[in-house]
């Protein structure tokens, strides 16, 4: 049985050997979590709930990460990087982190700073057994510079939506995560005053 901690918001399940994604039907998905040392990309719209998925991650084990918040508003325990660039916000990293979003600090400085600061911190966060976690907006970028993203990354998860007459749609897809098989369908969600949860009801999407 995986042991259980309560964030003060959402009870998570931690499973032994992995990190929890802050997100209880997914850790189940995939095998207990995230494998710690990973680099994951979180890539949707503004309304997808990504910026609330980085929220619940960093919410876990905020004394681990650092949770450096370019596009939304701040909590408490967060850095305040809306005028931080990406050289300053990689180098200043001293332990796992999580930034919101990549696609600020693409559209200001070009992607070449982006792709050398997350392969400069894939070995820091190899070493601490932690995590680097990135929010991207889908469609401000070149097809090309999303593609070099997603090779980098260990874990890329894309958040869907769509309307369906007066219904909105929410499916997550795991595209890639490396040591293991992605889940093979796309895994329906809501977002409550919560965060974002796993949907109990299957449907087609």
């Amino acid at each position: 049985m995986p042991d259980e901690a309560d964030t003060g918001r959402i009870v998570i399940r931690a499973y032994k050997g992995r990190s929890s994604t802050g997100i209880n039907g997914l850790d189940l998905a995939l095998e207990g979590g995230f494998i710690p040392g990973s680099s994951i990309l979180i890539i949707g719209s503004a309304t997808s709930g990504a910026d609330r998925f980085a929220r619940q991650f960093w919410t876990i084990s905020p004394e681990k990460r650092s949770f450096y918040m370019i596009d939304g508003y701040l909590e408490e325990g967060m850095i305040d990087a809306k005028a931080m660039g990406s050289v300053e916000i990689f180098q200043t990293a001293e332990k796992g982190l999580v930034i919101d979003s990549l696609s600020t600090l693409i559209k200001r400085e070009g992607i070449d700073p982006v792709i050398s600061g997350i392969t400069s911190c894939r070995q820091e966060i190899s070493n601490l057994h932690d995590h680097a976690f990135f929010t991207l907006y889908r469609g401000l970028h070149d097809l090309y510079d999303e593609i070099l993203l997603m090779r980098l990354c260990d874990v890329v998860i894309e958040l869907h939506e769509e309307m369906r007459g007066n219904e909105v749609i929410r499916a997550l897809e795991v595209k890639k995560i490396t040591g293991m098989q992605p889940p093979g369908r796309v895994l329906p969600f809501i977002v409550t005053e919560k965060g974002i949860e796993l949907s109990t009801t299957s449907r087609v999407v």
